[in-house]
């Protein structure tokens, strides 16, 4: 289990109270993290943060995802202080822990920055790194922050490429290089998400959501072509 985790929660997310509260009964050592909600609080240069990301990727953030990568930052500038090769552990209000008895760190640590939930369960890994399935992810088939451990090197590497906002937090093929810090994954994913109505993102429709699953699923088999050669 990990010494020290963390949560993104605000009190205003009654909703996520009960997930939170199913967190904090696996991992006692939960620490919450107050998130960055654009809407409820002011966000200084928030207007030209979006005007960047637009001139940076050709498609401006949301002032929503801004607030994820704000976030997420406060939890890796804390990592940073941490003078150890441990990993911590990183949720969201929406996390759920689908199997406790395999969430170990020393799972983590031989990597910088560990999934163990990615992509809704559709990350793929590389074949030939597999081992009890665990091993080294396709970057690309990586998405989502909803369960992840990181080192204070990954952290501050984090922290860095995250420093000029571009792409979402959690769109690693966009920032990450697998050249200059190790990835790790377990699949099946060990972390999900709950499925509720309310997004910290933005509410989406019935179709956009099947649309976005029926993405997924094409790209799956793509990645899962692809790791098979790797």
């Amino acid at each position: 289990m990990f010494k020290r985790a963390f949560v993104l929660f605000a009190e205003h997310e009654t909703e996520r109270q009960s997930h939170v509260e199913a967190l904090r009964a696996v991992l006692p050592a939960l620490e919450l993290v107050e998130p960055v909600f654009p809407s409820r609080i002011h966000v200084p240069f928030l207007e030209a943060m979006v005007e960047k990301s637009r001139v940076r990727t050709g498609k401006a953030l949301l002032p929503t995802e801004i607030g994820v990568i704000l976030s997420h930052r406060k939890i890796w500038a804390k990592i940073t202080k941490e003078k150890t090769n441990e990993h911590f552990l990183v949720l969201e209000s929406d996390s759920r822990i689908l199997k406790p008895e395999l969430l170990h760190s020393e799972m983590a640590v031989k990597y910088d920055l560990f999934f163990w939930g990615a992509w809704n369960g559709y990350a793929s890994l590389k074949r030939s790194t597999v081992k009890n399935g665990v091993g080294e992810p396709l970057i690309k088939s990586v998405y989502g922050a909803y369960g992840y451990s990181l080192n204070s090197k990954a952290a501050a590497y984090l922290l860095k490429k995250t420093a000029q906002v571009a792409y979402p937090v959690d769109m690693y093929k966009r920032f990450v290089d697998p050249a200059e810090i190790s990835l790790g994954a377990i699949v099946p994913e060990v972390i999900s998400t709950w499925r509720t109505s309310d997004s910290l993102i933005r509410k989406e429709s019935r179709g956009h959501l099947l649309t976005a699953e029926l993405i997924r699923r094409i790209f799956y088999c793509r990645n899962t072509i692809q790791s098979y050669f790797c």
